[in-house]
């Protein structure tokens, strides 16, 4: 009995893997599917499981298509390779226009001065800023075993699905799932090689990209930005109690645009209120990282792709990056 190729990509579609309790499509990749009128032969890449469940897997997949007339089934297993970051920290925000794609850039390079291997992962994918907050307009190449190779600036190595658009202002129309897959992708098929932190920018609020981030890639730590109005807080609270029912500690809340700073007098004005992301520390029982200013410069030098962390001139944002990574390190790895 004939075998056709579309029933057995739904065997593969409908089988859990074994350890993972995940769907081995959702998990895994499939590189090669062949059928030869009732035999089958498969090839998948999955993420590391035991050789019992290995052994368990394909004999389930063999019963299932032998159910519907395979006569030989050849399956070839191999596992994705693990990556070598020893901190891997999401940060997230309740709400857009915070900037929290800002104090990704700036922590991630204020990490790279104090010695540290640091990788940013623009996990944005409806709006993946990242590459024009760097500068960066080169494309990452892919080397010879087919994983691509993140862009290094500054000293971080960085990867965003902006690299990949035609055209910066091209809008990503994607639903769940190729949202989701995009994400496992940017992480699992880049060789970021070996990283002290990788910080990744998700997306606002928590829905299926944020989600995503929090169930599939091995956090360490969470990260919650904020500005001082009470609206930001409350959005940002959604995002810091997201991280503790998936159960991913929270290293601490930056509060950003604390204050506005006067480029002609030096004034400091409190434009969005006083002491909010002090205030949800304190009410949810974790650390508060710092203050971050608002500072005509800063944002003069992001949109020329050079963050605040990065300038050469001393300003008070660039002290508040260096202070608050110092703190990170010293949570992180105490």
């Amino acid at each position: 009995m004939a075998v056709q190729q579309t029933q057995v990509i739904d065997v593969l579609k409908t089988t859990f893997v074994p350890g993972l309790k995940k769907m081995l499509l959702s998990v895994g990749m499939l590189r090669e599917v062949k059928v030869l009128v009732d035999k089958v032969y498969i090839a998948v890449t999955i993420p590391k499981i035991s050789d019992e469940d290995v052994a368990k897997l394909k004999e389930v997949i063999t019963n299932r298509l032998k159910q519907i007339g395979a006569t030989e089934v050849e399956i070839e297993i191999d596992f994705k390779k693990e990556q070598k970051i020893k901190y891997m920290i999401a940060v997230g925000s309740g709400k857009g226009g915070v900037g929290k794609s800002t104090v990704s850039v700036n922590l991630a390079v204020s990490l790279a001065k104090l010695g540290k291997k640091v990788g940013v992962l623009d996990a944005d994918v409806h709006g993946p800023n990242v590459p024009i907050m760097f500068g960066i307009t080169d494309r990452p190449y892919v080397n010879e075993e087919k994983r691509l190779i993140p862009i290094e600036k500054y000293g971080v190595q960085v990867m965003s699905l902006g690299f990949l658009l035609e055209d910066q202002s091209t809008p990503v129309i994607w639903r769940g799932p190729l949202v989701t897959k995009a994400i496992e992708q940017l992480y699992n098929d880049v060789e970021w090689g070996e990283l002290d932190y990788m910080l990744i920018d998700l997306p606002p609020g928590t829905g299926d990209a944020a989600l995503t981030v929090t169930q599939t890639l091995p956090l360490k730590y969470g990260l919650v930005v904020t500005t001082p109005q009470n609206v930001a807080i409350a959005d940002a609270s959604k995002s810091l109690r997201m991280f503790k029912e998936m159960k991913i500690p929270v290293l601490g809340v930056i509060e950003n645009m604390s204050y506005f700073i006067c480029p002609k007098c030096g004034a400091k004005s409190e434009i969005f209120g006083h002491g909010g992301g002090e205030k949800m520390s304190f009410e949810n029982g974790v650390p508060f990282l710092g203050k971050v200013p608002l500072e005509m410069k800063v944002r003069e030098g992001g949109d020329k792709g050079i963050p605040a962390a990065a300038m050469d001139e001393e300003t008070e944002t660039k002290k508040a990056f260096l202070e608050i990574a110092k703190k990170v390190i010293e949570i992180a790895e105490k």
